[in-house]
């Protein structure tokens, strides 16, 4: 199960300037990353959530891609939807580093999914 997500992270970070795809600009419900063309490589993606003006932070969420070949994520998205969150995590659009922030984020969202998918 913590094999597919630490494959994701892995491949989250190999993509060209990930960071700079997380801005305030970014559409509630719609993706961030992967593009729908790698949905089976993925396995997950991030979806953009609401972003604070005021806080400057844009909240993500990891989401099972409906073409996962994991059996683990397979049986997880049988269970709750392909729509519903395996992680959560606020992004700070005005972080100096955004590569940093980029890769908090990512190490965040790793846990929370590793954690429920057991």
């Amino acid at each position: 199960m913590s094999k597919a997500i630490g494959a994701f992270v892995q491949k989250a970070k190999s993509l060209s300037s990930p960071a700079s795809k997380f801005t305030p600009g970014a559409v509630e419900g719609n993706r961030i990353l992967p593009s729908r063309n790698k949905d089976a490589e993925f396995q997950c993606r991030i979806d953009a959530g609401r972003y604070d003006p005021t806080t400057k932070k844009l909240n993500v969420n990891l989401q099972i891609n409906s073409q996962a070949k994991s059996p683990a994520l397979r049986d997880w998205a049988r269970k709750h939807s392909t729509d519903d969150k395996l992680a959560t995590e606020a992004f700070n659009t005005d972080a100096a580093d955004k590569t940093a922030e980029f890769n908090r984020v990512l190490a965040s969202l790793e846990a929370q999914a590793k954690s429920k998918l057991g």
